[in-house]
């Protein structure tokens, strides 16, 4: 592999993306130590045949790809694909897809043990879409995996809940009331239970015939009638399925019985709860109460947080190691129950899945951003590569867009075979060691050029600069720096401290060049913005020459976060938005209101809303607030987020000095990450 040339040399370059001896030792550390015996949490579980010679094997992740028996029914691995299929990849059709069938083939391919399809999308009154449904089961069983359909949600009698409800209060609309059921519900009588449970029975013997080898009860965020039958906040029934705890578990209990008993002991059943419930609801003590009640019905236990943006992590609400489902797991199988647990939520790191299960704290690890993120999440697992799966940042995109750091999501079945493999080897220049420069240099690299890196600055990442220094960027840190380790890895040559001229590229004779140049500050038109101590957003992060009192004017997610960072570390902030709102261009599905929670509890952190900014001068921020009256701020420093504009005609001097020229990342248009990883991915493939 060649060295990463740069005036800092190999090993403070390696340190600097954070590669030392000890992380190296870290990443290693559990190659070849397992127990002897493996035992699964189920109630017909038994000792693995062969298990016994795991140890010493020299696989890396052994506990994490030990198979698993559940009764006569065996699991490859011990990776759980849930319930995430992407938009974007299925259309109007009534029946799956190509693209479809062929995404969820490559997750059962690529390691997931179970995949999780949403089935009840398809009009199954058509013989013709069961036949096309049954090719899909058919594909994911070409790779040893089963399939799972969820059963229950959205399949409830509609208008009708455990108990009687009332409309939610609207002004709840970001909290865990909107996973309730919203409306009016009347209360479900005990002969609608008893149809509901004979239709649910009938739908589960139409997959078994499809070829689907379990169900799933979704029983999670009191959004559906079998969760909210578990809640003594929500239950407030006075007959067999309401009062005391045995009471609640039982409609899931005979729900499973009568599916086992329809189906057989070998169709599986998995229920996906939350591991406990806010204030008045059922505590994580009744959930390990409940999967007693359970075991010898319900086969997998997938463990889910309060509400669905908990469970679905960002670096606001969460740190790399131990999720918070984890100790859902750890306290049910801690209690007896003999039960299979998959905790999810935050689950990718290979080396700490490895640790969670080889510790005994739970039995398999349920997730979807982790395939979402790397299409080879599996094969990497199996080739004991976790270093080189691709980090999630948890911005939840995925949930409507673009994944930020898999340019192939959603769009890869499409354009995969339009990819040429090069004819030959062939000089390519990268200009810029942002998220797109990096990237695009690691493709063209792994696809056999010789590439070699310029970077104006002493360091790589570009804009990803920032989450150096803001905690609750970590999960960015994580990926700039997994694509340092990635650049050195493919032997792309560095050049730090080095700006590229067009007269230096031409005289190396590139075949291709790829102007990676990033973007600038845009200087916003408000009177007294252009004065020299007006600050945009990326100037802030590692400035220890910062006032105490701090305006920030623009309420975009690089303004709320700057102010977030600044009120982290002692300042005292304002941020002015023209919005109703913070953060409004961020990914509004499980994301914003983890923002809005982080920003909340921040003590010297404020924002006014509405407002318009009318001048800055003489330490003050004046604005017009929604009534029209004019108001200022006192400020030690202002800071400007009014976007960035891409640098395009400093690119376009490098165009004609190569056979190929491409222009990418924020050098195209300036933006959000998965526009920078898709061009870069793009271009890189074309060279």
């Amino acid at each position: 592999m060649n060295p990463i040339k740069s005036p800092m040399g190999r090993r403070q370059f390696l340190i600097a993306a954070g590669v030392t001896s000890t992380s190296a030792l870290a990443l290693n550390r559990l190659a070849g130590v397992v127990d002897p015996v493996f035992k699964t949490g189920a109630a017909a579980a038994s000792e693995l045949s062969g298990s016994a010679d795991v140890k010493g094997t020299g696989i890396r992740y052994s506990h994490l790809l030990s198979p698993i028996k559940i009764g006569n029914v065996v699991l490859k691995n011990r990776m759980y694909y849930t319930k995430a299929q992407p938009t974007g990849l299925q259309g109007p059709e009534t029946f799956p897809n190509e693209a479809l069938i062929n995404y969820y083939a490559n997750a059962a391919k690529n390691g997931a043990a179970v995949v999780t399809i949403t089935a009840n999308r398809f009009d199954l009154t058509d013989r013709s879409v069961q036949a096309i449904v049954q090719q899909m089961t058919d594909a994911v069983h070409f790779y040893g995996s089963r399939v799972c359909a969820p059963l229950t949600q959205g399949a409830e009698p509609q208008g009708y809940n455990i108990s009687e409800t009332s409309r939610p209060d609207p002004s709840t609309r970001m909290r865990a009331e909107q996973y309730r059921l919203t409306g009016e519900a009347k209360e479900i009588t005990v002969d609608m239970i008893d149809k509901m449970i004979e239709d649910f029975v009938t739908k589960a013997k139409l997959y078994q015939s499809l070829g689907f080898d379990m169900v799933n009860f979704y029983m999670s965020y009191r959004s559906s009638i079998l969760a909210n039958s578990l809640s003594p906040a929500m239950n407030r029934r006075t007959d067999k399925y309401g009062g005391s705890l045995e009471n609640r578990a039982r409609l899931t209990l005979e729900l499973a019985q009568a599916i086992k008993k329809a189906c057989g002991r070998d169709f599986l059943i998995e229920a996906q709860i939350s591991g406990e419930e806010e204030a008045g609801g059922y505590t994580l003590e009744d959930a390990v109460n409940y999967s007693k009640i359970w075991e010898d019905s319900i086969d997998i236990l997938q463990l889910r947080a309060v509400d669905g943006t908990a469970a679905h992590p960002t670096g606001y609400n969460s740190q790399k190691k131990n999720p918070i489902t984890l100790r859902y797991a750890e306290a049910i199988k801690k209690g007896g129950a003999k039960i299979v647990t998959a905790p999810n939520g935050g689950f990718q790191d290979l080396d700490l899945n490895e640790e969670y299960i080889a510790s005994g704290k739970t039995d398999m690890i349920a997730m979807a951003r982790s395939f979402i993120c790397d299409p080879e999440y599996g094969k990497k697992a199996y080739e004991g590569r976790g270093e080189d799966v691709t980090p999630c940042i948890r911005c939840n995109k995925c949930h409507g867009g673009p994944c930020s750091v898999n340019p192939m999501f959603v769009i890869g079945q499409r354009v995969e075979s339009t990819i040429d493999p090069p004819a030959r080897s062939k000089k390519v220049a990268v200009i810029g060691g942002g998220p797109a420069g990096m990237r695009a240099a690691i493709i063209a690299a792994e696809r056999g050029h010789k590439v070699t890196l310029y970077e104006k600055n002493d360091f790589l990442g570009g804009q990803l600069r920032h989450a150096d220094f803001a905690s609750f960027q970590w999960p960015l840190k994580d990926y700039k720096d997994y694509l340092i380790r990635q650049m050195d890895k493919a032997g792309v040559e560095v050049h730090l401290n080095t700006t590229a001229t067009p007269d230096m590229i031409k005289a190396k004779k590139y075949d291709a060049v790829l102007a990676a140049l990033g973007s600038e500050p845009i200087v916003s038109d408000i009177p007294g913005a252009k004065a020299g101590n007006i600050l945009a957003p990326i100037y802030v992060f590692g400035n220890r020459t910062l006032g105490k009192n701090i305006v920030v004017v623009g309420g975009d997610l690089v303004g709320t976060q700057t102010g977030m960072h600044l009120a982290e570390n002692g300042h005292r902030v304002t941020v002015l938005t023209c919005e109703r709102e913070l953060g409004t261009d961020g990914q509004r599905v499980h994301y914003l209101e983890t923002l809005q929670l982080a920003y909340e509890a921040l003590e010297n952190f404020s924002f006014i809303a509405q407002v318009t900014t009318t001048g800055i001068s003489d330490g003050k921020v004046t604005y017009r607030d929604s009534a029209g009256n004019e108001k200022f701020i006192q400020a030690d420093n202002v800071v400007v987020s009014a976007g960035r504009q891409p640098r395009k005609d400093e690119a376009l001097k490098f165009y004609g000095l190569a056979e190929r020229f491409f222009i990418i990342g924020d050098c195209d248009a300036a933006g959000f990450l998965p526009a920078a990883t898709r061009t870069a991915w793009a271009a890189a493939v074309q060279v």
